[in-house]
């Protein structure tokens, strides 16, 4: 009887030892699964980005003039100002009134600069203007930024040709923007009332929720072929 007592007793340790070991392992495999997660993760992370700094390579290369890289390391968070904030200043070259690139297309232009960082008053901002072109048409306006985000361009005569599909691209007259470069495209058009011109509301290019890296011009910059926008 005691012999049996011992071999269920011992047998019982051995379960509860096997359990031990056994959840030990469990939590071993998870812990390295978690590591691997991780460095699955570090892995995408490092392949977006080079994916997001090669387009901004091609894209520097189709600009002649001195342009500079620069991260996005703040937002404007009240959500009555459309800004952001990049990690360059007035230490790299960065001035007042520089533009501000994506390869999507325009992202806005620099209205403060300090010693190492600028805010960047974006093109959809309502105290923002852009001298514009309807890419199709040529027929020229101005873009503004509207209080319900997107933008609208004004100015447009009357009798231009204007519809919905449209690319709106930069005019190079403003003497911020290099020529041709991307701003939207034409989502509605309003021509009602009597006045000389029409309205079109424009849907930016640029998602500028999504930016990370930008191009900061520093003096004159122009597309390499001048009429042809960049790809984006």
């Amino acid at each position: 009887g005691s012999t049996a007592v011992g071999h269920a007793v011992g047998g019982t340790w051995r379960s509860v030892g096997e359990l031990m070991r056994s959840r030990e392992e469990n939590e071993a495999l998870r812990q390295r699964v978690r590591e691997l997660e991780e460095h699955v993760a570090r892995l995408d992370e490092a392949e977006l980005e080079n994916a997001r700094l090669r387009r901004l390579l091609d894209f520097r290369e189709a600009l002649h003039g001195d342009v500079l890289t620069a991260r996005v390391i703040g937002r404007d968070a009240t959500g009555v100002a459309r800004t952001l904030v990049i990690d360059r200043g007035e230490a790299d070259g960065v001035a007042k009134g520089a533009a501000v690139l994506a390869p999507e297309g325009i992202v806005g232009q620099i209205f403060l600069a300090s010693r190492h960082a600028s805010r960047v008053l974006l093109v959809n901002d309502h105290n923002s203007g852009v001298d514009a072109l309807v890419q199709r048409t040529r027929a020229r306006g101005i873009v503004e930024g509207i209080v319900d985000d997107g933008c609208g361009l004004k100015f447009v005569k009357r009798t231009e040709d204007v519809q919905v599909g449209d690319a709106v691209i930069t005019s190079g007259l403003d003497g911020i923007f290099p020529k041709s470069l991307p701003i939207g495209q034409v989502v509605a058009v309003d021509k009602r009332g009597q006045g000389l011109f029409q309205y079109a509301e424009v849907a930016p290019r640029v998602d500028f929720s999504q930016l990370e890296e930008v191009l900061v011009t520093r003096g004159q910059v122009e597309p390499v072929e001048p009429g042809d926008a960049p790809s984006g």
